[in-house]
């Protein structure tokens, strides 16, 4: 399994400090989103902020708690798509 270098190409910052950073694999055309959202509290005003994390092959998402976990299953199906192409 490949080990990636991830190199940042974008970030947003939104209102109440949402933000979306974006990571870009390097020599593939996987990205990973880390998308922070404003989330408000049930019992009082305000809110807490709630990171989760995107994986993006084309038009494919899937969220991950944990950007270990995104990083991990980006090495693997990028394992996958080489395997299939010898």
């Amino acid at each position: 399994m490949q080990k990636f270098q991830w190199k940042m190409i974008g970030k947003v910052v939104g209102v109440n400090g949402e933000s979306t950073i974006t990571y870009q694999a390097e020599g593939t055309d996987l990205l990973i989103e880390s998308r922070k959202k404003a989330v408000p509290h049930s019992n009082r005003s305000g809110h807490w902020l709630n990171t989760t994390y995107f994986l993006i092959d084309g038009d494919k998402e899937t969220e991950y708690q944990l950007l270990c976990l995104a990083k991990k299953a980006a090495e693997i199906r990028e394992g996958v798509k080489r395997r299939g192409q010898a």
